[in-house]
């Protein structure tokens, strides 16, 4: 009896958890100041939660709006734990934007969305992890006057179901669909290469975060795209709505062993932007492939 009541119970609680509904960021609050200041204490208080910042830059080279990119142990010890492409997990990224009434939002990639989508089955192994990287999230965000703390990216949202095995529609990738821009290289020389040609910005490229796993031969690079087909031309195409989606970016590249890969455009701005239309998607319909060429690029030797 004791065996059916547990068994009843698990059920229920997986029942639960595939019908719960994630979006893709968290509006955490709306402050009036000078964007440079809020942006010095948000940092500040990053820190303090234990937060490394890897990066920041401004998306588009728009001063209306930052993103700041960090990671964390627990981030990392997750990623460690299982490997592979789930190193796309490293970063969370958090968004200063001052929209047209004066006002500053600031936003953050919801961790459990994108732990969901990025660990996908064995997100469970990890969610701990999570739990407390959301904890300590909050925490760096109590300085705020005006708190919210409101999802939002997607008017319903995605059940942790559907985030695990997400792909935009039939014949669209799925997460580990990676797109191949080197297929075989020493890592060492891939992750030189690479740095040395974003120095230059080879290709209308920026260089705006690191995180490297040397034991694994590992690295995830954060790249802004800043050509005239790059955020310029797909953002405003895209991101419409408010608030703005403005912590999807950079775009990541990652150096894994022997291969350089980077998540299918198809399904990264896909779950970036969950609720997109087709009619809208088909206006940036050539920039996955703008941002593969320009990622395959930086693989060259120059």
């Amino acid at each position: 009896m004791k065996k059916t009541i547990i068994f009843i119970f698990i059920l229920f609680f997986t029942f639960i958890l595939s019908a719960q509904t994630l979006k893709p960021y968290i509006l955490a609050g709306v402050e009036k100041g000078d964007m440079n200041t809020l942006e010095k204490t948000l940092i500040t208080n990053l820190k303090e939660q234990g937060f490394l910042i890897s990066g920041k830059y401004s998306p588009m080279n728009d001063n209306s709006r930052v993103v700041i990119c960090v990671t964390n142990d627990p981030i990392k010890k997750a990623v460690k734990k299982i490997g592979g492409l789930t190193v796309f997990a490293s970063v969370l990224r958090f968004g200063i934007y001052k929209n047209k009434n004066g006002e500053i939002e600031i936003s953050y990639t919801n961790p459990f969305y994108w732990g969901n989508a990025y660990f996908r089955k064995k997100y469970p192994q990890v969610e701990k992890e999570y739990v407390k990287t959301d904890s300590l999230i909050k925490k760096s965000l109590n300085w705020l006057k005006n708190k919210k703390f409101s999802p939002y990216g997607s008017k319903k949202g995605l059940t942790v179901k559907k985030l695990r095995n997400y792909h935009y529609m039939f014949g669209m990738p799925y997460f580990d669909d990676v797109v191949k821009v080197k297929k075989k290289g020493d890592y060492a020389t891939m992750i030189a290469r690479i740095n040395k040609n974003l120095k230059r910005e080879l290709g209308a490229t920026k260089k705006v975060y690191e995180i490297d796993y040397p034991e694994m031969k590992a690295s995830l690079i954060g790249i802004g795209l800043l050509g005239e087909k790059g955020e310029k031309f797909f953002v405003p195409k895209i991101d419409k709505s408010n608030p703005k989606h403005i912590t999807f970016l950079p775009y990541e590249l990652l150096v894994l062993k022997d291969r350089v890969v980077i998540l299918h455009g198809r399904y990264r701005i896909a779950l970036s932007f969950p609720d997109l239309s087709m009619g809208t998607f088909m206006k940036i319909v050539s920039t996955p492939g703008y941002i593969a060429n320009k990622m395959r690029l930086l693989t060259i030797m120059k």
